[in-house]
């Protein structure tokens, strides 16, 4: 195992590594090809170019005549873009100087114009490109599935096709990794999320008080689809999964703790026992402030959480407390300023303050709150030098030196 590798292994294990590790979701691919000097692809200059934009909506019509046709043009090069940046979100980690990555392939997406997409899931989008031409995560705008006869008529055959193609393409990432860095994969948003969002959020609130069999037969299917991605990404040689969940708004749960547990406890139990008979650590990601949730969360066996987001309030120094001896805290560097703007002596401040907080006797990863294309390149790798230089683990003091 790597340096890198065993530093992490070290942090979700609970012990001291010799420096405290990094890591970033690589989520955003702005980000990620901007890291690597790269161009925009000819499917992000699609969707910024409103001339080419506008014959692609034209010809689209006519590509969807043929089943073939339409495999070809558009669901090859859509899973082709993604297979390319999950190798290239690797790549970026690496020349940041990061230790750990999630790796995401997310080949769920439906293109319906040079606008708007869906998914497998029921859920609709706007597609959306950066300042700098690059395609970004796209916008959610609403649910499909309208009750139980929506949910009956969703056509389920790729949730069956997507995790071999999962397993086919994180072996691959893997391959090239070669274990330099600690990778941890996701092919979908959590199992929360995704049903919320499939209904959107105000029929499935409504439904989980009136209708709760039909939220629960929905979320027992996409609690098993998670359970074959998983099994795919072990068997691919990933070495974590991402069970990335927004539970909690900034002021705290998107639905009463007790109805989350009622909801979720057996599933995420699952998530985590599958993971773990696969040799696989978990870490849960969720935004907002989770401070209600984490005793349950630790509870359920998670090996790491994720980003205790400093701008809805979390504190490291708390979670410390609460849950440090149970899971390992993974965060909560800033990306409203700190990762954006600030100037580098703060960048050093903010770094020096988390591992203050939390790196005392091991069981804490650095890493920023989350990504987004306004995040500066200059600051992350900022952030790095400064886990090097404050992260320093001691076996005379079992703590933290600068």
């Amino acid at each position: 195992m790597s340096t890198s590798g065993q530093r992490v292994l070290d942090a979700l294990e609970l012990r001291e590594p010799d420096t405290v590790p990094v890591f970033d979701l690589m989520m955003e691919p702005a980000l990620v090809y901007r890291a690597l000097g790269a161009k925009p692809t000819p499917v992000d200059r699609l969707l910024a170019d409103p001339r080419i934009s506008r014959a692609f909506d034209r010809l689209l019509p006519w590509i969807r005549r043929s089943p073939l046709l339409e495999r070809v043009v558009i669901d090859r090069s859509s899973d082709s873009e993604l297979e390319h940046f999950a190798h290239a979100s690797v790549d970026a980690g690496l020349k940041l100087g990061f230790d750990a990555v999630g790796v995401a392939f997310y080949s769920v997406f439906k293109v319906e114009s040079s606008t708007r997409l869906t998914d497998i899931f029921g859920r609709s989008y706007d597609a959306s490109v950066t300042e700098e031409g690059f395609l970004s995560n796209p916008i959610y705008r609403g649910g499909l599935i309208d009750g139980p006869d929506a949910w009956e008529s969703l056509d389920k055959r790729p949730f069956f096709r997507l995790p071999a193609r999962s397993r086919e393409v994180f072996g691959d990432v893997e391959r090239s990794n070669a274990g330099r860095l600690f990778t941890f994969g996701l092919v979908s948003s959590g199992l929360f999320e995704t049903t919320w969002q499939a209904m959107g959020f105000d029929r499935f609130a409504v439904a989980v008080r009136r209708n709760r069999e039909f939220v629960v037969r929905v979320l027992k299917f996409f609690e098993d689809f998670i359970c074959m991605t998983i099994e795919a990404m072990a068997d691919a040689g990933m070495p974590g999964f991402i069970c990335t969940d927004d539970l909690a708004y900034r002021t705290g749960p998107m639905l009463n703790p007790k109805t989350l547990r009622e909801l979720l406890d057996g599933p995420y139990r699952r998530f985590v026992d599958t993971a773990h008979t696969h040799g696989m650590k978990v870490l849960f990601h969720s935004c907002g402030n989770t401070t209600e949730l984490l005793g349950w969360l630790a509870s359920c066996g998670f090996d790491a959480i994720n980003p205790l987001e400093p701008t809805a309030g979390m504190s490291l120094a708390a979670a410390k407390q609460a849950v440090g001896d149970r899971m390992c805290l993974v965060g909560n560097i800033d990306v409203t300023r700190v990762l954006v703007d600030a100037p580098k002596d703060e960048v050093f401040e903010a770094v020096e303050r988390a591992i203050a907080d939390a790196g005392e006797g091991g069981g804490f990863m650095l890493s920023a709150g989350h990504d987004h294309p306004a995040m500066s390149l200059d600051r992350l790798r900022w952030m790095v030098e400064a886990a090097r230089l404050y992260g320093r683990y001691t076996a005379v003091s079992g703590g933290t030196n600068d």
